[in-house]
C-alpha cells in the first residue's frame, strides 16, 4: 500500500470516525458510509491499474461483433434485446441492400473459397446418403391425379391477376444470417426414410418435379434435406477447423465459414424447406454441377414446381452465401414463377413484395 493510499484511508476513516463521535445516533449509519467510500474508492484504484486489460477485453467484444456478419443479429434476437434488434433493422431498412451482407476478406480466403468451389464440398462430406425418385417413390404413396391436379391450377393461375402475397405464409418465411427461424415458427416432417424427410407440404411437388426431369432422360438425386440444429452446429463448426487447418485464424476462419455454411439457427435445412440436389452421375455438392444437364434443367424448369435456386450467382453481395447451384428452396409456385421471370433471390422478393 503506497504513502497516499494510507493518507487518504486514513482521512475517510478519521472523518466517519469524527462524525460518530459527534454523533452517536450516527454510529452505524457512518460505519456503513465509511464501507461504502473504502469499497468505491478500491475499485475505482483496481479499474485504473487494469485499465489496459479490460479497455482490450471491451475492444475484443466489439470487434468480435462487428466482425461477424450475422453475430449482432442472431444475439439480439435469442437474447431477447429488442433495443438492438430494432436498431440493427433501422440500420438495414434504410441502407442499400447491395451493402448490407458481406464483408470483404483477405485475399487467402478468397483464395481458399473459389478453390472450393471446384474441389471441395460445401457443408457436406462424400459419405452423405443420396435418395433417387425410385428411393423416394418407394416410400410414399404417390396419387396420380396429382399431375392432373397441378396442371389444373397451374392454369387457373394464368388467368392474369395480379397475385398479392402475406408476409405470414409458411412457403415465404425468410431464414438467413439476419433472420433467424422465428421462434413460434411450426411444421411437419414428411418421411420417406429414415434419412430423407423434409416439410410433408412440399412432397408432392418435389415428386413432380423429379418426374419431370426423368422423363426428360435425367435423374435427379437429393441430398441432405432437413437438417437438426446439432447437424448444423456440426457442420460449422467442422468447417471452421478446416479452415485454421489452412492457416486462417479463429475470425478469418469463422467469416469464410459464414459465407459457405449458415449458422445453426439460420439455415432453411432446419425447417425442412431446403433440399441439396444433384444427379446419379454428379453427386458432390460444387459449383461445376451448374454446367452438367441437370444443373441447367433445374435452373430453367424449378419454379415451375415451386422452387428457387437459393443462392444464385451474382447475389453473394445479397444472400450472403457464395453461389450453390445445387441449393433449392420450396417457395410456392407462384412466388417461384415471379422470382424466375424478374430474377430475384428471396431477399429482394420480400423487399419488393412483402
Amino acid at each position: 500500500m503506497t504513502e497516499m493510499e494510507k493518507t487518504f484511508r486514513q482521512k475517510i476513516i478519521a472523518y466517519f470516525t469524527g462524525a460518530a463521535k459527534k454523533n452517536k445516533l450516527l454510529k452505524f449509519p457512518c460505519l456503513a458510509g465509511m464501507m461504502v467510500s473504502l469499497a468505491f474508492y478500491y475499485l475505482g484504484l483496481h479499474f485504473t491499474s487494469n485499465g489496459k486489460r479490460y479497455a482490450s477485453m471491451f475492444f475484443v467484444a466489439v470487434f468480435f461483433m462487428s466482425s461477424c456478419s450475422f453475430s449482432f443479429a442472431v444475439f439480439a434476437e435469442r437474447t431477447g434485446f429488442t433495443g438492438a434488434q430494432e436498431t440493427y433493422s433501422a440500420i438495414v431498412e434504410t441502407s442499400d441492400i447491395s451493402l448490407a451482407v458481406v464483408e470483404p476478406v483477405n485475399p487467402v480466403v478468397e483464395e481458399i473459397l473459389e478453390e472450393e468451389g471446384n474441389v471441395i464440398p460445401s457443408e457436406h462430406n462424400e459419405e452423405a446418403e443420396t435418395y433417387t425418385l425410385d428411393d423416394l417413390l418407394e416410400h410414399h404413396k404417390h396419387d396420380p391425379e396429382t399431375d392432373v391436379n397441378r396442371e389444373h391450377t397451374e392454369k387457373e393461375s394464368g388467368t392474369g391477376e395480379e397475385l398479392s402475397f402475406d408476409n405470414t405464409d409458411w412457403r415465404l418465411v425468410l431464414i438467413n444470417k439476419q433472420h433467424p427461424i422465428p421462434d413460434d415458427y411450426d411444421f411437419k416432417l414428411g418421411t420417406f426414410t429414415s434419412g430423407m424427410r423434409c416439410d410433408e407440404r412440399v412432397i408432392e411437388d418435389l415428386l413432380l418435379m423429379m418426374q419431370a426431369a426423368k422423363t426428360d432422360g435425367l435423374n435427379l438425386v437429393v441430398r441432405s434435406p432437413y437438417r437438426t440444429s446439432d447437424h448444423q452446429e456440426d457442420n460449422f463448426n467442422d468447417r471452421i477447423k478446416s479452415y485454421m487447418r489452412q492457416g486462417l485464424s479463429y475470425m478469418e476462419a469463422y467469416k469464410a465459414t459464414s459465407r459457405v455454411i449458415t449458422v445453426p439457427g439460420c439455415s432453411e435445412h432446419e425447417v425442412g424447406l431446403a433440399l441439396d440436389i444433384t444427379s446419379d452421375t454428379f453427386i458432390p455438392l460444387l459449383q461445376g454441377f451448374a454446367d452438367t444437364e441437370e444443373g441447367q434443367w433445374l435452373e430453367e424448369h424449378s419454379y415451375e414446381y415451386g422452387f428457387i435456386l437459393r443462392y444464385p450467382s451474382g447475389k453473394e453481395y445479397i444472400t450472403g452465401i457464395e453461389y450453390e447451384p445445387w441449393h433449392f428452396r420450396y417457395v410456392g409456385r407462384e412466388a417461384a414463377a415471379i422470382m424466375k421471370a424478374e430474377e430475384l433471390c428471396l431477399e429482394e422478393f420480400w423487399d419488393k413484395y412483402l
